[in-house]
């Protein structure tokens, strides 16, 4: 059975503090987005959904267990979330149990040190995915009142449910920084970023051809359609 945690209501004020150096942004198969979530503002109130509504998704444990649950994915917290009996919002804490979680447009995995990845676009051997992730980070004031970020050092990744509950209003302005990355998975399990010499790996036909279709259909590698698009053609050449 999964373990669930609360999320709508009594939420811990207790955040979870993680010291990361910031390094260049990768210029291959990521996105970043970033906002501002002022002092006094509560955060579920930015909560957004990869689906429309909650939808039945079947839950398949490592130990073979199945269960079918009301899910959707949170792209804000990057968390997959229940409809509990009662009907309040549940988050899965046991996820390093889970081998997959299959809706019917689409299915995920669970990397225990990263989180959650879509899978939408497999081929038997490899899969192309998606992976989000967010995190917090203080806002402080420079010159003429306007915003800046911390330095690039305290950084809060407290919306990862695995280390803690979110407070149910900040005390002061936050950044969420928002990463979207994609990836090309083995069926071994090993995960590699989805640039040019991923894809490489994977197609077995002549470079040059390889090349001329990334040219001749502009491919933005920090694109999704373009990805899936030459993830496609690599597979089926």
């Amino acid at each position: 059975m999964i373990k669930l945690r609360h999320r709508r209501k009594n939420l811990s004020a207790v955040l979870c503090f993680t010291l990361l150096i910031l390094q260049g942004v990768t210029a291959h198969s990521q996105e970043y987005d970033k906002l501002i979530i002022h002092s006094g503002d509560s955060i579920s109130r930015h909560y957004t959904w990869l689906f429309p509504s909650f939808e039945n998704a079947t839950v398949k444990f490592r130990d073979g267990r199945i269960f079918v649950y009301e899910m959707n994915f949170n792209t804000m917290l990057c968390d997959m979330q229940y409809i509990g009996r009662n009907g309040d919002t549940l988050a899965i804490t046991n996820a390093e149990l889970v081998d997959s979680i299959r809706f019917d447009s689409s299915s995920f995995i669970y990397d225990y040190k990263k989180g959650y990845f879509q899978i939408v676009a497999g081929s038997g051997a490899v899969s192309f995915a998606i992976y989000r992730r967010t995190s917090f980070e203080p806002v402080q004031a420079g010159g003429m009142g306007e915003a800046r970020q911390s330095g690039g050092v305290e950084v809060i990744d407290a919306i990862n449910t695995r280390q803690g509950m979110l407070p149910p209003v900040l005390n002061q302005d936050m950044y969420a920084l928002k990463k979207t990355a994609y990836y090309l998975i083995s069926k071994n399990g090993d995960f590699e970023n989805a640039g040019k010499g991923a894809f490489l790996k994977i197609y077995h036909g002549d470079r040059k051809s390889f090349e001329r279709y990334v040219r001749q259909n502009k491919i933005d590698f920090n694109d999704q359609a373009d990805l899936e698009k030459l993830f496609h053609f690599c597979v089926q050449s």
